[in-house]
């Protein structure tokens, strides 16, 4: 019997908030994976936290948060990095951002 080869997972977590720093309660934040261009959604906690987890390592993706008329950056996670937890921390703007 050969041994079961394990993928790798990765998390990817953190915070919106607006720009004064306050937390953004029930932002939507979604997750884009750059290969298979498939969304995931989560809303934030009372603190701003979200949670992704079980995420394909070898995938680039890519996250953005909105609250009505209020967007963050998006932000790209590589598959080159290391580290299996990202933390990302996204702040809310008036005007959509793409970078």
């Amino acid at each position: 019997m050969e041994p079961s080869v394990q993928a790798q997972h990765r998390v990817i977590e953190g915070k919106v908030l607006y720009k004064g720093g306050e937390p953004a309660i029930r932002a939507a934040v979604q997750l884009e994976d750059e290969v298979t261009l498939s969304v995931v959604s989560r809303m934030t906690d009372r603190e701003g936290r979200y949670h992704f987890e079980g995420l394909n390592a070898d995938r680039d993706y890519a996250i953005t948060a909105t609250k009505g008329n209020l967007w963050s950056k998006s932000h790209h996670v590589s598959r080159f990095s290391s580290r299996p937890v990202e933390t990302v921390v996204l702040y809310l703007h008036a005007e959509r951002g793409n970078q």
